[in-house]
């Protein structure tokens, strides 16, 4: 397995959160299965067969737009395809939940009862696809723009967005190609209700998940924003849990 030093410092130096974002200390972040904070890393899956998730331990209402960020490392050794990927998820089945593992990348069936999730995958083993899922299923993705688990090195970030007011959410962001240094944007959108289909709350995170093959799956940076601002940040940030961490940081 290839040092994940290098490749950490690349994918923190293209993350740059909005100016008003609150930036979640992964290390306070519920996990589940597999996951395990690796420095101040969150990292999802490290061999095979495994299927792990971190969560935002507060829930956040789903009548408020929002924006999250974040940036991911995934890493494979040096013999084969790198799997299977990582999804950002928004679900209402609790925050110590995971979904099946292999190519379902811990995002389908979370919390083992069928509980359908909203949000954003990546695939990578001979899937090679990403995209918004709004039915908690990985299939019926955008193909990838280059072979995601023949690389065995993809780093990138994005940003997931959603309008409460027109149920639009949106997906931007950059893959980086390792094997040649070759960078490629990503883009997608769907329409969803998630007041409709949560309630008036839901939870966000991550997951991921191998199965015969493994990769090094990481979320390493990770931010959320309220918009519009500053009316719903205040909002936002109380539902999180994080006003006083931001307090503090500030008379600091």
């Amino acid at each position: 397995m290839r040092s994940m030093l290098a490749v950490s410092a690349v994918v923190a130096a293209a993350f740059t959160a909005p100016a008003s974002a609150a930036v979640i200390d992964l290390s306070t972040l519920n996990l589940a299965g597999s996951a395990a904070l690796v420095g101040n890393q969150l990292q999802l899956t490290h061999t095979t067969s495994q299927s792990g998730a971190g969560w935002v331990k507060n829930s956040i209402s789903t009548s408020q737009s929002f924006s999250t960020s974040f940036s991911f490392s995934l890493l494979g050794n040096d013999s084969g395809k790198m799997a299977d990927g990582i999804a950002l998820a928004f679900q209402n089945a609790g925050n110590n939940v995971t979904g099946n593992g292999g190519g379902d990348v811990g995002y389908w069936n979370i919390g083992g009862s069928g509980s359908s999730a909203v949000g954003s995958v990546i695939r990578s083993w001979h899937n090679n696809d990403y995209g918004l899922s709004t039915n908690g299923v990985v299939q019926g993705l955008k193909t990838g723009p280059f072979n995601l688990g023949a690389s065995n090195n993809v780093t990138g970030t994005e940003t997931v967005s959603y309008n409460a007011t027109t149920h639009v959410l949106t997906l931007s962001g950059n893959f980086l190609d390792g094997s040649t240094n070759t960078s490629y944007s990503i883009s997608d959108s769907k329409v969803v209700d998630l007041s409709a289909k949560f309630g008036s709350s839901m939870y966000i995170g991550f997951t991921g998940g191998t199965g015969g093959t493994d990769a090094d799956q990481r979320i390493t940076a990770f931010s959320i924003a309220a918009v519009p601002e500053p009316e719903t940040y205040a909002m936002l940030l109380a539902g999180l849990g994080i006003m006083g961490v931001l307090a503090r940081r500030r008379k600091a």
